[in-house]
């Protein structure tokens, strides 16, 4: 009998070991005290006029890449008319994004305020809910980045919506960095807004191959479902993408470029003085010319050593 309680004793101490060392592994703890006191929010819109979401100051730690997911309220108990929007981030983000839900009742939404990591501590890929009930709202790619819509122009969201924030930073530095997010969305009264946008995107997931040592361009064509009148054009790609292309596909401008960046860490976003108008069965091709200076291929995904290719547009 002693026997046995020593081996249980001993498998306790063991297992007790392992958790402590998990724990001791986890790279999320810190001390607020090291928080570097160099980033001011920004500052709230006037009633009234906007929104004001805020993540506070987080931990990336040394030669990590951190990326996570937050579902937060916006706070509005009516619709609003989203008119532009303003992003300032602390140094080192690679992107943040807002995405708007399709279904406010889902069942299995993400719980509200949970921070939720693209990563483990060890570097593996957490599972998690998916963006398939995501559409993008908002996207800043800099430090700072301040986005208005053409004067009419605005993006209805639901009264008591929440948005998916979703923030990447990459620290290849020795030592623990801070990540924080400060996000105006600013608004308009309905009678002030004479268009309703949408958003919409398409990716080359399914063909973003590139060969070690090569300079590939990936071409993707996406053919519309139904009419839409383009507004609002931008792109993104990873450090390895040179250039972003658009064109037309089908109708009288077939093969025209419509859109081109090659800016890959701010990219450029066009605000088109009249609608571009693509018709069903008709689309766009996106050429996207990547360098891939390493020994190994690249394919598609989130960490700023992968790559991506991203068309986002606003349409009626």
């Amino acid at each position: 009998m002693a026997t046995n309680i020593s081996k249980i004793t001993l498998l306790f101490f063991f297992l007790s070991l392992a958790l402590y060392a998990c724990v001791k592994v986890e790279p999320w703890d810190y001390d607020p005290a090291t928080i570097p006191a160099n980033f001011v929010p920004l500052k709230k819109p006037d009633p009234g006029t906007g929104y004001n979401l805020h993540v506070p100051a987080f931990p990336i730690p040394a030669n990590f890449e951190r990326e996570w997911f937050m579902r937060v309220p916006i706070g509005n108990t009516e619709e609003i008319y989203m008119s532009g929007y303003e992003v300032k981030q602390r140094e080192g983000s690679h992107h943040v994004i807002a995405y708007q839900y399709k279904d406010e009742k889902k069942v299995g939404l993400p719980k509200i305020g949970e921070m939720r990591d693209q990563n483990q501590a060890d570097g593996r890929l957490n599972t998690f809910s998916n963006m398939e009930n995501m559409n993008l709202l908002a996207e800043a790619a800099s430090p700072y980045q301040r986005v208005d819509f053409p004067e009419g122009f605005a993006v209805p969201i639901a009264a008591n919506s929440t948005l998916d924030l979703n923030s990447h930073y990459f620290n290849k530095s020795n030592q623990t960095i801070f990540g924080e997010v400060s996000m105006n969305i600013y608004t308009k009264p309905k009678s002030a807004v004479k268009y309703f946008l949408k958003q919409q995107s398409t990716d080359n997931i399914d063909v973003l191959v590139l060969p070690a040592k090569k300079t590939t361009t990936i071409e993707y064509t996406d053919i519309f479902p139904e009419k839409r009148k383009l507004k609002v054009l931008f792109s993104h790609m990873h450090k390895r993408g040179k250039k972003f292309e658009v064109y037309y596909v089908g109708g009288p401008k077939d093969g025209q470029l419509m859109y081109s960046n090659d800016n890959w860490h701010d990219p450029k976003f066009v605000y088109l003085p009249d609608f571009i108008d693509i018709d069903k069965g008709n689309g766009v091709r996106t050429a996207i010319t990547y360098e891939n200076d390493t020994n190994r291929e690249i394919r598609f995904g989130v960490t700023s050593e992968d790559e991506m290719g991203i068309f986002f547009y606003f349409y009626l």
